[in-house]
């Protein structure tokens, strides 16, 4: 197996790449929404752990079973952002130099922008309701915030932003500035680089400067697998049996409140790392998915008209979802499991709609502000240079 991967060209042509890349960005982001689904309101345990044994199982068992399974968006991002700032052939630490630079304005500074209008508008919306529930979840508390609470709340500096789902852009920026680190790895020691760094994520050590190691893992074996020229395609059989593995894998695991004793989210320690690992099967299922499903018709359509807004919807589907789930809640006819997994997937569509629908009426009707809120670029460029860093 290791073999069919080594040194032997990537496997796909740059159109099929970029077709693969901008559906996945897509597909990517929307199960990004479903991790951050969270548990339901009438249910008190966390769905990391798995199912609420006390209060309708099934339905938690439904989303903590697709959590664990999009659990694979964040190191597939990442694997995709890594392999992209590692394309390059000619003069390595000037290009390095630029892409730093670059990475500034196309990551750190939508997300300053972003967390700076989360930030004034809750703050708004306390002044005027402060009991509404979407405070008791955000990560800063008005009533007692100091200075370096509304500067964290903002740059994600040492805690995690108001919108959270930035401390994957923050990481990302902060990967970014580690690259040329990262190069030296890949030229000296490639393997036993990415060996610290799997032992790293794998025990769950933040290196001191990330919120989550997996980003910096999957950055650097994306960019390894770039600059070894690995092959990125999958026998058919093989994404199979792995895809197969991992649903089957997730649904168990989603099991695991009934045979271990969790302390909310704290379960084994043996059990937290496996479910780590697990990723990797998932991570290499879903990409063999998902460049396949790129080059049909359907696939291709999805990723040239909404691959463009997957950084605008990864930045507007959070608090946007947690609003929703707010209030919605009260309009359920009873509190079923029919009924609660229709809300799980009426939340979801309606963050995805709204996300997307407003990030492509800003970005025919207000192009430049949309390429403000999107990481400095148009919606046009995207679709025609979706694999350019």
């Amino acid at each position: 197996m290791l073999s069919y991967f080594r040194n032997a060209g990537h496997g796909l042509s740059q159109p099929e790449i970029s077709r693969a890349i901008s559906f996945a960005r897509i597909m990517l982001i929307v199960g990004l929404v479903c991790v951050h689904f969270e548990n339901f309101p009438n249910s008190a345990a966390s769905p990391i752990a798995g199912l609420d044994i006390h209060n309708h199982p099934f339905a938690t068992w439904v989303d903590a079973t697709i959590r664990l399974i999009f659990y694979t968006v964040v190191p597939l991002l990442s694997m995709i952002s890594g392999w992209l700032f590692f394309s390059f052939t000619g003069d390595a630490w000037a290009t390095i130099k630029k892409r730093m630079r670059k990475r500034f304005i196309s990551l750190y500074l939508p997300l300053l922008g972003w967390n700076a209008f989360y930030l004034a508008a809750t703050y708004t919306l306390w002044k005027f309701h402060p009991d509404y529930p979407l405070f008791d979840i955000l990560n800063i508390k008005f009533a007692t915030a100091n200075l370096h609470n509304y500067i964290d709340a903002v740059t994600g500096a040492t805690h995690r932003p108001i919108g959270f789902q930035f401390w994957f852009v923050r990481d990302l920026f902060v990967t970014a500035i580690c690259s040329p680190v990262l190069w030296l790895m890949i030229r000296r020691v490639p393997y036993y680089g990415a060996a610290a760094l799997l032992l790293a994520w794998l025990c769950n050590s933040h290196l001191i400067i990330f919120h989550r190691p997996d980003v910096v893992f999957f950055f650097y074996m994306g960019a390894l697998v770039r600059q070894k020229q690995l092959r990125i395609t999958i026998p058919l059989p093989v994404v199979i049996g792995l895809t197969g593995f991992y649903l089957s894998w997730a649904g168990l695991r989603a099991l695991a409140p009934y045979v271990f004793e969790f302390n909310g989210y704290i379960g084994p320690e043996w059990l937290d790392v496996l479910t780590r690992a697990m990723r990797i099967v998932g991570v290499m299922g879903c990409w063999g998915l998902m460049y396949r499903v790129a080059q049909t018709k359907t696939g291709g359509k999805t990723g040239a008209n909404f691959g463009g807004v997957a950084f605008f919807l990864h930045a507007a589907h959070w608090p946007l979802l947690a609003i929703l789930k707010i209030e919605l809640w009260p309009l359920l006819p009873a509190q079923t499991d029919f009924w609660m997994i229709l809300y799980y997937f009426c939340c979801i569509g309606l963050t995805v709609t709204i996300g997307t629908g407003l990030g492509l009426t800003l970005a025919y009707k207000l192009p430049r502000v949309f390429a403000a809120m999107n990481g400095g670029r148009l919606l046009e460029q995207t679709i025609k240079s979706p694999v350019l860093p």
